[in-house]
């Protein structure tokens, strides 16, 4: 029974680590929505300025770039809690600072697309036209900040059911398809071909001497 214990634990804590990695990473630019239960004084809209700060009410600058809104929120909810008790806040992406992604690699059409919320993957390989190889093992989104998610496209194109909430490109990510090797066969059969030659004109001239 401990052993069942254990693995859940690891299972649930995989589940929160990869949720971490999925949640967008506010960055300068962005406008946020700060909102304070019962407390309109303290809720309002700021954009994050090039330094990654906001100025907020009473409590005055506060770093925000570089974190998620769930990070944001349990930080404002310390902040304010010398100015109001058990303070329920809420913190939400009015508009993101670059509406783009990047699409490289073997795709039909690379390039920088317009969108104007988080996107699915499979919504992104049909925007740009497809993937040049369907037998390409792998893709990777780079997100904004580097970080890298390895994808399976084995999960993409699988008979499971295919969860759209798994794989999701925000604002400033890039999507990159690797090249995947292919034999060139045409041209392998040509040299084949001038080799044999060869070797039939070095054993008649052998043959002649």
């Amino acid at each position: 029974m401990k052993y069942f214990f254990l693995f859940l634990t690891i299972c649930l804590f995989s589940l929160q680590v990869m949720g971490e990695v999925e949640e967008y990473i506010l960055q300068p630019g962005d406008v946020i929505s700060v909102n304070v239960v019962e407390h309109p004084e303290f809720s309002g809209r700021h954009k994050i300025r090039p330094d990654g700060r906001i100025n907020y009410p009473v409590i005055g600058e506060v770093d925000v770039a570089t974190l998620t809104c769930a990070q944001l929120v349990k930080i404002m909810q310390g902040k304010l809690s010398s100015y109001v008790n058990n303070p329920v806040v809420s913190v939400s992406i009015e508009a993101y600072y670059a509406n783009k992604i990047y699409v490289i690699g073997a795709v039909s059409r690379g390039g920088e697309y317009q969108i104007y919320e988080p996107i699915d993957l499979m919504k992104v390989i049909a925007m740009c036209g497809g993937l040049k190889n369907s037998k390409v093992k792998g893709i990777k989104i780079i997100r904004g900040d580097g970080t890298i998610i390895a994808v399976n496209t084995a999960e993409l194109w699988g008979t499971a059911k295919y969860d759209t909430k798994k794989y999701i490109l925000y604002p400033g990510d890039t999507m990159f398809v690797p090249d995947s090797f292919e034999v060139p066969w045409a041209l392998l059969s040509v040299i084949l071909s001038v080799i044999n030659v060869s070797l039939q004109i070095v054993l008649l001239m052998t043959r002649l001497q």
